[in-house]
């Protein structure tokens, strides 16, 4: 599943104010059924719990110009990779980080990726207070 951080403190019932908080909220749903959460934090990036571990990726962009669409990307980034693992939480980070960067709804095309700008980590940064915290 593909939540938004809105959509995964609704899922739990609960506030999300870190990232540890959104880790926390994703293993529930992977307890629930979900087999994979990808949990998209807006300016904070993207958390990624899986049967492969727990994984959080973050992008530098210059310049946010829409939002519209990004979550889809993200999803398109991520399945394209092959929809698991880090490889792939770093392709939909990829995605999404250029699809905020282009006007409206535009998706991004190859072109537009910069795979370089991309960190993936399994060391999450539990205590990093969210930019948009959710209640």
């Amino acid at each position: 599943m593909k939540p938004n951080a809105e959509e995964l403190a609704e899922a739990v019932g609960r506030p999300l104010s870190t990232v540890g908080d959104a880790v926390k909220a994703a293993e529930e749903l992977r307890e629930m059924g979900a087999r994979a959460v990808l949990a998209s934090l807006g300016a904070d990036g993207q958390l990624l719990v899986d049967g492969s571990g727990t994984w959080f990726a973050s992008a530098r962009v210059d310049v946010v110009r829409s939002n519209v669409g990004a979550g889809d990307s993200s999803l398109a980034g991520f399945l394209i990779a092959g929809g698991s693992g880090p490889e792939a939480l770093a392709s939909a980070v990829a995605h999404g980080a250029a699809a905020v960067q282009l006007p409206g709804s535009v998706m991004p095309t190859p072109s537009d990726l910069d795979p370089a700008a991309v960190t993936v980590t399994a060391e999450v940064p539990a205590d990093r207070v969210l930019k948009e915290p959710v209640s």
